[in-house]
């Protein structure tokens, strides 16, 4: 987790460096935008799913959100120039506070064990698609074991969690028929990201909010489908689950953070 806010307040330096190159009072390079956007959008797949299952930050989550989903809308314009600088030092001063709790020791880091955000899924789920509440409490179960030989099972079961959740609340028919629907390349049916944005959508959620549970499903697939895969291509088992585990553990943190969303819950 320190490792990915780093990573981050690295690439805040670098940009706000590139920023105070430029002469004009607004932005209109490509190269600075572009990199506002993966800045943006990096929170959003990767610091703030590393985040989710910490207790006792939903403030600081929340005025992360509010300050990346800005980023992203003006990474999309050619925004001023001071207005972007004072994101970026906001949004260091506010890594830096994250960052100093997690080596303190002050915040629970996600380690397989449930939360309260995963009580509160698995209850609501049980109330609308009960084979769904079952696959995510079967994969939290297999995730607090130290000495699993593999972790296909626990991941595979929170990706089914969720294609199901999604298939009930958003079925194939029902996003076929909405107007301007294009299925995705080489896909037979509505994916899970586009039934994602048609959820949050039709909830009235703007386009920068969809960042977040958007990044997050392509995460739990590519991840998940790495993991199907690397078992042809890995000899060594123990380097094959040694790798899995952290892998297994941030599709937990990605889903859970869609569901949060989906189902309207405290994260």
């Amino acid at each position: 987790m320190t490792e990915a806010i780093s990573d981050a307040l690295a690439e805040l330096e670098i940009a706000r460096k590139e920023l105070r190159a430029i002469k004009s009072s607004q932005v209109f390079s490509k190269i600075a935008r572009e990199r506002l956007h993966r800045i943006a959008s990096s929170y959003f797949s990767v610091v703030r799913p590393s985040l989710s299952a910490i207790e006792g930050i939903s403030q600081e989550l929340d005025q992360g959100d509010i300050l990346f989903q800005e980023l992203l809308s003006l990474s999309r314009k050619s925004p001023s120039k001071n207005k972007c600088l004072q994101l970026i030092k906001d949004a260091k001063v506010l890594l830096v506070r994250l960052e100093g709790k997690a080596v303190s020791g002050a915040l629970k880091i996600a380690s397989g064990t449930r939360t309260g955000s995963d009580s509160l899924i698995v209850d609501s789920l049980k109330e609308i698609c009960p084979s769904a509440a079952l696959a995510y409490e079967q994969a939290l179960a297999d995730l607090e074991s130290q000495d699993r030989l593999s972790y296909r099972g626990p991941a595979t079961d929170l990706r089914e969690s969720l294609r199901e959740t999604l298939d009930t609340l958003a079925p194939d028919a029902v996003i076929e028929g909405t107007p301007g629907y294009k299925p995705e390349t080489d896909a037979k049916r509505p994916t899970m990201k586009q039934k994602v944005r048609y959820i949050l959508r039709n909830r009235g959620v703007g386009a920068g909010q969809l960042a977040a549970p958007d990044s997050a499903v392509q995460g739990i697939e590519e991840i998940v489908g790495g993991l199907v895969r690397s078992v042809y291509t890995r000899s060594s088992v123990s380097t094959h689950v040694a790798t899995q585990r952290p892998e297994v553990l941030r599709v937990h943190a990605w889903v859970r953070l869609v569901l949060c969303e989906l189902l309207e819950l405290p994260l």
